[in-house]
């Protein structure tokens, strides 16, 4: 069995698609269950909320990595696990460092009362 999907054109074809799918699909889990890293950046510095922000995006990280190797194991191929992993590092350090952004500024929040 070739884990990886490489072999014959075909098979680089699909390996791409399965890659790209599977790097949307995390995508699409952080689109679920988080805003966007500019509101996380804008409340980083309430803890309450910053907690929050960290609960939900274990959850997307979860969620998109169980959705990978789900892929991966019904298409024989280690390709979705590598496009969810590349989209989860980047996403994580992309919200934690937002997160650490607003509460290096005492951000928390963008509205009064």
């Amino acid at each position: 069995m070739d884990l990886i999907g490489l072999g014959s054109g075909t098979n680089e074809a699909i390996a791409a698609l399965l890659f790209m799918t599977s790097a949307m699909m995390t995508l699409d889990a952080y689109s679920t269950f988080e805003s966007s890293p500019w509101t996380a950046e804008n409340f980083g510095a309430d803890p309450v909320k910053a907690a929050s922000c960290r609960e939900y995006l274990w959850h997307a990280v979860s969620y998109s990595m169980a959705y990978a190797v789900a892929s991966a194991l019904i298409a024989h191929s280690w390709w979705p696990v590598i496009g969810a992993m590349i989209s989860n590092a980047y996403l994580v350090w992309l919200y934690l460092r937002a997160l650490n952004r607003g509460a290096a500024t005492g951000s928390k929040g963008w509205a009064n009362g």
